[in-house]
């Protein structure tokens, strides 16, 4: 008995084991308390030690950097009016990731469409795409999270578009290129091409003052990538280009541009060219060509996209004869009367010349021979010119030495060396064969006429406006005498008898004004064929002849319907061109009648100038006339 009791009070006396109930749950609230004190110690850590880290971490994962575009320096003429401006505008991404879930649903709540065909359904509807193509971009896009769905759309266009509240959408700013003249001014202002860089003109001429340098804006996004307005936002502005603001007018180059179209389309012509200087300072006001392309129109081909007023080289022929004239009334060779018998066929260097039209043997001055444009008549005074002085006289006036404006493609021209020279190439030099130039060169040859014999090299550019608002103005180059003015004056006297009755170019008068000029009707080399085909018709001069304010030159390439003669051609777009200048400017019409000089001698008569000798006659008995 007493043993058995002694048994049980033996068992009741051991302590609870590990599978006591008590002992597992203060195992478990030990266990518990030490998870526990590793939370609240890493909380510690992390709230305490490393607070500033962790909040950075997670900032830098909310945080999204985007450029701020800087806008192009704009491209103005003289008085402001934009050529090439740079316009805000937004381009539409997506994410394709976050839009397929996106779903449209109707005023009722009734689901319309889900994914992409919902998204391309909102933002066609909104901007005008074609909702076939953004449900292309959508399903093609340039990365896995960024599709461009709408490229160019105005800001007002994104705003109502974001008020849809399309999942995944959003927008980078982008600056387009505007050119608000389009196909008039292009060639000459230029274009930007592909990958936002300049491509001709004068956007590529003056790329480092016209480009800015771009901001950068960061903010915090959120889960879907949409802005959080309250999180963090640093903004470093962009800084604009420089303005270029040109001698250009605006409404000259339009219409000097629309003069030469028409006239190209009505002659059944190749091309045209104009350009219209300011006679004292040599500054371009205008300089138009025809075809041209549409700057804003990225499917042409930069083969189509030059501009051919400063690029195309040919042979100015007849106006170049005012070069030769310079040079003889310089030498003394020549008075404005001296008389020339110009015969049927003239025999130089082996090849027999002649004039444009068919004519009996003629009696005229030195001025009827420049009024009327006679080769033979021209190479009558201009054989007593060393090869080397004529060569000379063409280089002072401009013609194989200077590329102008310095625009891409702007070529020296071609001017042979004498040495290079063939027995008939002196010859067809002096009346403007064998010589090659551009437009905008010859142009300047009737400035320094009209200047008083002061060349003055071409400039194009005004001056330019930095970001702050400074204007900061080029100056004129610094002209060259390269004739004395008594021998411009007589130039400019002759030059008055071609727009009249009495000489090549009546259709180039103008009402009311004063004009002096010069025809020509050149061969022209065709580069393709390797040969001469067609003419290039021009007229070339200044007004008002008594005191000069414009310089207009006019050509246009192969016409193959009205006519071919320069006079008929080029003089009326001239005439219209100057007319518009003129009257724009304000200048006031002539109160006198323009000078007359007589352009015929009589042979029976004393010679006019009083030497009593003839040019022409000793000549022609030399080689003989053909």
């Amino acid at each position: 008995m007493a043993a058995a009791r002694g048994g049980r009070r033996s068992l009741g006396a051991v302590h609870p084991g590990v599978g006591h109930p008590r002992t597992r749950t203060r195992v478990l609230l030990l266990a518990v308390l030490l998870v526990l004190s590793l939370f609240g110690a890493q909380l510690v850590r992390l709230q305490g030690l490393d607070a500033a880290s962790v909040s950075a971490a997670a900032l830098d994962g909310r945080l999204n950097v985007t450029a701020i575009p800087a806008p192009r320096g704009a491209i103005t003429d003289v008085d402001g009016a934009g050529l090439a401006v740079s316009v805000e505008r937004r381009k539409v991404i997506a994410d394709p990731t976050l839009a397929e879930d996106y779903v449209l649903r109707d005023d009722e709540g009734e689901e319309v469409a889900r994914g992409f065909a919902a998204v391309a359904q909102v933002v066609a509807e909104v901007t005008g795409e074609k909702e076939a193509d953004v449900l292309r971009r959508l399903e093609e896009p340039l990365g896995e999270q960024y599709a461009v769905v709408a490229p160019d759309e105005s800001p007002a266009t994104w705003q109502e578009l974001r008020s849809r509240n399309v999942r995944g959408l959003s927008a980078e700013n982008v600056m387009r290129r505007d050119y608000p003249l389009g196909e008039a001014a292009a060639p000459l202002v230029g274009w930007i091409g592909a990958g936002e860089m300049p491509a001709g003109g004068l956007e590529l001429v003056h790329d480092e003052q016209l480009t800015g340098t771009p901001g950068e804006a960061v903010f915090e996004v959120g889960r879907e990538g949409e802005r959080i307005t309250t999180g963090l936002y640093q903004e470093d502005d962009a800084e604009p280009g420089q303005d270029v603001r040109l001698t250009l007018d605006a409404d000259l180059q339009w219409y000097a541009y629309d003069a030469v179209r028409q006239r190209v389309e009505e002659a059944g012509a190749l091309s045209g060219y104009a350009v219209i200087l300011d006679a004292r300072t040599s500054r371009v006001l205008a300089l138009a060509s025809y075809p041209t392309f549409d700057p804003a129109d990225d499917s042409q081909t930069s083969e189509g996209m030059r501009n051919a007023a400063v690029e195309d080289v040919y042979e100015p022929g007849s106006t170049a004869k005012v070069i030769t004239a310079a040079a003889a009334l310089e030498k003394g060779l020549v008075q404005m009367d001296t008389p020339i018998e110009v015969p049927v066929r003239l025999q130089r260097g082996g090849t027999t010349f002649k004039d444009a039209e068919e004519h009996p043997l003629r009696h005229l001055t030195f001025a009827g021979v420049l009024a009327r444009s006679s080769n033979m008549g021209t190479i009558l005074y201009g054989e007593d010119l060393e090869d080397q002085e004529l060569y000379d006289w063409f280089r002072k006036f401009g013609i194989g030495t200077t590329r102008g404006l310095g625009l891409p493609g702007e070529s020296v021209g071609l001017l042979p060396e004498p040495g290079t020279w063939s027995a008939t190439t002196r010859y067809t030099v002096m009346y403007g064969q064998g010589v090659s130039s551009t437009l905008l060169q010859q142009a300047t040859v009737f400035q320094t006429i009209a200047n008083d014999g002061v060349r003055v090299p071409a400039s194009i550019v005004a001056g330019t406006t930095d970001a702050e608002g400074r204007y900061t103005e080029t100056s004129v180059p610094s002209g060259e005498r390269v004739i004395q003015e008594e021998t411009a004056e007589t130039l400019t006297t002759i030059m008055q008898q071609v727009a009249s009755t009495g000489g090549t170019a009546p259709a180039a008068a103008i009402e009311g004004y004063h004009v002096a000029g010069k025809t020509s009707t050149a061969d022209r080399y065709d580069q393709e064929k390797g040969r001469y085909e067609g003419v290039t018709s021009s007229f070339m001069g200044f007004a008002p002849a008594d005191d000069p304010r414009f310089v207009v030159a006019v050509a246009i390439q192969k016409p193959t319907r009205i006519h071919t003669f320069g006079g008929v051609i080029a003089g009326p777009v001239f005439s219209k061109i100057m007319r518009y200048a003129l009257v724009k400017e304000g200048v006031e019409p002539a109160t006198t009648a323009p000078p007359t000089v007589p352009l015929e001698y009589d042979p029976a008569e004393p010679a006019p100038d009083g030497s009593g000798a003839t040019l022409g006659r000793t000549a022609i008995r030399d080689e003989g006339t053909g």
